[in-house]
């Protein structure tokens, strides 16, 4: 499911599905709210494109 971006303060990378594993794992003290000026993850680019 599609919600609003998040990222890792230690990722390259921004994640707004919260079906990717990547995304769920980051750990509280580097989660942050919005894109943080960074592209999309692929993992949650193809959960989107499935209708994931």
């Amino acid at each position: 499911m599609k919600k609003a971006p998040w990222h890792s303060i230690k990722q390259s990378v921004h994640h707004n599905n919260t079906e990717c594993n990547t995304g769920n794992n980051i750990e509280r003290e580097n989660l942050r709210a919005g894109d943080g000026g960074k592209p999309l993850c692929k993992e949650c680019a193809d959960l989107n494109r499935a209708g994931r």
